[in-house]
């Protein structure tokens, strides 16, 4: 019986790769860049982003669907701002609930933030521009757990300014752990002066109920860009010597680590507002252009690697918004108007809509929210 020789091509047709490319997990396609010059310009089009975003949204982590969203919202009193909690649900999120806060902030609801992500049914509330009160909160039990205060100082130095970086679960020992950074101060100053003061990270342990230092030399969070927590990593946006990175730190080694930033991420501009965030399981920054009216999503595919940061999203023009405030279960980007309306932006079909939600300034913040009976160690 005579052999049949078959003549393979080396060409694939590019309608093919484009549709191969488009379906691949973010960390593969940076891979794939690097394969063929055509690949490479193919996945600089705009048609392939719009694309490989689409499937990017359709991969979204089905545990999301029971999910609701927790919106802090902050409105004028007669002398200052007061704040409050609700539970968001519904289509278009048009069913809203007042939670009644936990004790600590009944009698003094003003400036209360939520530190990084609701975790297990638990959010970190704080208070204050130094950060002395903070609370872990289940608002599906109503149960509530006071941080004290650390009593760091010495002789010569006394606790100057504190401020909460992350707040975390380590899954090895069970444990709900918030990190804080402080600023000692020499005994005798009453100036915050940069030379002076001195660094100090603690780690709290809710089930030790203890702080602890820790022997660490981080770069501090950003104050303005939200910290977040995935997979048993803290993680918030660092700045040092005028340089920014996503700071990284592992709660059960106790290890952390920077990743830095790409020259087209730098931004130091009044005019840019920015909300760090996670999409799809995946560490991303959003932000917003004043000047250039846009707004653009970067996303990280590998911890410790500039090179994987990618410009997943970019809409251009986007009038009407002042800053990102959150994300929803499924691409839904919350943005605070100019008019103060709250409205979220859908990355499928391109669609801005108001929710009807008045906010205020710059204090309203969105998180994904899952409701536990489980009780707080």
């Amino acid at each position: 019986m005579a052999l049949i020789y078959h003549k393979v091509s080396n060409h694939i047709p590019n309608d093919l790769v484009f549709s191969i490319l488009s379906k691949l997990p973010l960390k593969s396609m940076k891979r794939f860049k690097c394969v063929h010059k055509s690949w490479a310009l193919s996945i600089e089009t705009p048609d392939f982003k719009s694309e490989f975003l689409k499937n990017f949204i359709s991969k979204y982590d089905s545990s999301y669907d029971d999910e609701c969203l927790l919106l802090k919202q902050t409105i004028p009193g007669n002398d200052d701002y007061r704040c409050a909690v609700y539970i968001l649900s519904g289509e278009r999120f048009e069913t809203k609930v007042k939670l009644e806060l936990p004790l600590p902030f009944q009698y003094d609801d003003t400036c209360i933030d939520i530190s990084g992500s609701s975790i297990n049914g638990t959010i970190c509330l704080f208070q204050g521009i130094d950060h002395k009160t903070f609370v872990l909160w289940n608002p599906t039990t109503r149960e509530f757990k006071v941080i004290p205060p650390s009593n760091v100082g010495s002789l010569y130095y006394i606790k100057g300014l504190t401020t909460i970086q992350g707040f975390g679960y380590d899954s090895v020992k069970d444990d709900y752990k918030v990190i804080q950074h402080v600023k000692l101060l020499p005994f005798n100053s009453r100036v915050v002066m940069p030379k002076i003061y001195k660094n100090l990270w603690e780690i709290y342990s809710l089930k030790s109920k203890s702080w602890r230092k820790l022997d660490v030399d981080m770069p501090c969070r950003d104050t303005n860009i939200d910290d977040v927590y995935m997979n048993g990593m803290c993680h918030w946006w660092g700045i040092r010597n005028n340089g920014e990175y996503l700071v990284s730190f592992d709660l059960s080694d106790e290890v952390f680590l920077t990743t830095q930033v790409p020259l087209d991420m730098y931004v130091f501009s009044k005019y840019v507002e920015r909300h760090l965030t996670v999409l799809n399981m995946f560490i991303s920054l959003l932000t917003y252009h004043e000047y250039r009216a846009c707004f653009e999503i970067f996303v990280l595919g590998e911890l410790g690697l500039m090179e994987s940061w990618t410009k997943l999203f970019v809409v251009r023009p986007f009038h009407g918004v002042e800053h990102p405030i959150g994300v929803g279960k499924k691409g839904h980007i919350f943005f605070q108007k100019e008019n103060d309306e709250l409205a979220y932006f859908d990355l499928c079909t391109g669609i801005l809509e108001d929710i009807g939600i008045q906010g205020e300034l710059f204090n309203c913040q969105i998180v994904i929210y899952k409701e536990n009976i489980i009780r707080l160690p």
